[in-house]
């Protein structure tokens, strides 16, 4: 009897963990092809419009190269390639969820504008926030993007790409 009940418990602790990848995965496939659309970033399309994500991203990348590189000539390390093109992707992919799941849970209350604040931020719109659960994968996408965006574009710190043009983006095709 007690067998069972632990095959039991073992079997549905491998279909969640099935159930997390396969969720996982689907996000992380929804998120490479969203990544190939224009970005919804109203500030990044009127610099360059029709830039994408990953139009983007290879645009940062030569521009964190080349800050790395005065970096190191000032006898300082390698951070804005690693940092920026590597970790903060990751980890705005595993913690967009529980953001945009936080925003959900306290949005109209008094907390809801003490969480943005905090994170120097705009909300998802508040019809992916407060629509069906079906809106959630858009509402995580619109998080992990603008965090890209205010993470690497906006004011302060030493890997900020700017300026970024629609020359630059037109004459290319891409960044």
């Amino acid at each position: 009897m007690v067998g069972k009940l632990f095959t039991l418990i073992g079997k549905l602790i491998g279909l969640a963990l099935l159930a997390l990848a396969v969720g996982v995965a689907a996000l992380a496939g929804y998120f490479y092809i969203k990544s190939g659309e224009p970005m919804q970033v109203a500030e990044a399309q009127r610099l360059a419009p029709g830039i994408t994500l990953r139009e983007y991203m290879r645009y940062t990348h030569t521009v964190w190269e080349k800050a790395d590189d005065k970096s190191v000539a000032a006898g300082n390390n390698r951070s804005c390639v690693l940092v920026y093109g590597i970790v903060e992707p990751i980890v705005g992919f595993i913690s967009v969820p529980f953001q945009v799941n936080h925003y959900r849970a306290i949005v109209g209350t008094p907390a809801f504008a003490q969480y943005v604040e905090y994170l120097n931020g705009d909300p998802p719109p508040n019809d992916l926030l407060t629509g069906p659960w079906w809106n959630l994968p858009k509402a995580y996408w619109w998080q992990f993007e603008y965090g890209i965006w205010s993470d690497t574009y906006l004011p302060g710190g030493n890997c900020r790409v700017r300026p970024l043009s629609p020359a630059a983006h037109s004459q290319t095709g891409n960044p």
